[in-house]
């Protein structure tokens, strides 16, 4: 037992299925768009249906948020949206026209796509739970499980074919769904959430601004994640090289994700988020310019002080802009932008952008993108530090 009396299990079972979820994310991420490429689909279809989920995230994941604050519970909706899940990968990945893609990719991400901010609402409540834990010793173990999937099956499709992609997904997503049943619920004090709270928050200038400024950074990773496969193919790597890449990309979060809580400690995360963006730049340009498949995963090295960072410090930043009642909602209403809105501009601009002008293009806006983003951290930083001095000198 903790010294609050909650099971020491609860957070090693979270833990592990942490580890299994985002390892169907190491598969399907790398190696989704190259089943698609191989099926026939061009790269601004390809952007089309990864926009999907990023649809489906804007519209669907503040309700889902809102059900687990009003129901108090996130592990039995975690266990219903594993299920469905499940079931409709067996039949969406077997799908190769992209007129049906759209529908049935569509419904899948319904379910799919509001997990990883119900998750990260369990790791929150672990943390006011229990001492000497950090959201960042959680969201390691979805960077181990990613990077080990990402090189396991770069490994397997080059000498497999792509086909076996939907026999691979649903192996893990049933280890997923074993998992959960071990989950410990989130602990809920007060009254339920209302629609009122929702508006209050959501109205919020302060949240709102947030929000948008996370997008548009957001949207340049979502790009990369969509077309970096196929970049490496065009510069000649085969799919060992698209899985080394995404994998020494994985662990490279671990250090900053362990050492998170140090971090959050000693600067704020606005802080934080200004030296991700200026990192991102950095990565975007590199990206942009070399000619060797090699070189992109020494690259990637550096995503760990981008959107390791970034990510850590927006969760992190969220969950202090909204009241424990509000805890899932609050997750959700980042995802619907982070993934949301910036997945739709990074998979359909970037897309769009790949197909008319090319990958090193795509890459050189993404960084002019990620330098302006950097700004407008800095100065939200600088003015939040003005209003905190000026409180204190009241």
């Amino acid at each position: 037992m903790s010294k609050d009396g909650a099971p020491k299990s609860g957070g090693l079972a979270l833990r592990v299925f942490i580890f299994f979820y985002f390892s169907t994310i190491g598969l399907s991420l790398p190696y989704l768009p190259l089943l698609f490429r191989q099926n026939g689909l061009s790269s601004l279809q390809i952007g089309i249906l990864f926009s999907m989920g990023p649809m489906v995230t804007i519209a669907i994941q503040p309700l889902w948020g809102f059900l687990s604050d009003r129901f108090k519970t996130v592990k039995k909706l975690i266990i219903l949206q594993l299920i469905v899940t499940a079931i409709l990968s067996f039949v969406v990945f077997r799908v190769t026209n992209f007129e049906l893609l759209l529908p049935t990719l569509f419904v899948f991400n319904v379910f799919a796509f509001p997990i990883i901010p119900l998750m990260d609402s369990l790791a929150l409540s672990s943390i006011k739970n229990s001492r000497g834990t950090h959201y960042g010793s959680f969201r390691l173990w979805g960077s181990l499980g990613f990077g080990f999937s990402a090189l396991l099956f770069g490994l397997f499709f080059r000498t497999h074919d792509l086909l076996l992609f939907p026999i691979c997904y649903s192996l893990l997503l049933i280890l997923c769904l074993c998992t959960s049943f071990f989950l410990q619920d989130s602990v809920y004090a007060g009254r339920k959430a209302c629609l009122n709270d929702i508006k209050r928050l959501a109205s919020s200038r302060k949240v709102f601004t947030f929000l948008l400024l996370t997008a548009l950074l957001s949207s340049t990773n979502r790009a990369n994640d969509a077309f970096i496969g196929i970049f490496i193919k065009q510069l000649g790597g085969q799919s060992d090289t698209v899985g080394y890449a995404w994998t020494v990309a994985a662990l490279s979060e671990v250090p900053v994700l362990a050492l998170g809580g140090m971090l959050l400690a000693r600067f704020s995360e606005l802080k934080l988020l200004t030296v991700a963006a200026g990192v991102f730049v950095l990565r975007w340009t590199l990206l942009g310019i070399t000619p060797d498949p090699g070189l992109i995963i020494l690259i990637q090295l550096i995503h760990s002080l981008s959107f390791g960072l970034f990510f850590l410090c927006s969760v992190s930043y969220m969950s202090k802009l909204a009241p424990d009642r509000l805890r899932s909602t609050a997750q959700g209403m980042l995802a619907a932008f982070l993934g949301g809105v910036a997945g739709i501009a990074g998979s359909v601009l970037g897309g769009a952008i790949m197909s008319g002008l090319g990958a090193r293009i795509l890459y050189l806006i993404c960084a002019l993108v990620a330098l302006a983003a950097c700004f407008f951290y800095y100065f939200r930083a600088k003015n939040e530090e003005g209003e905190v001095r000026r409180q204190e000198t009241e």
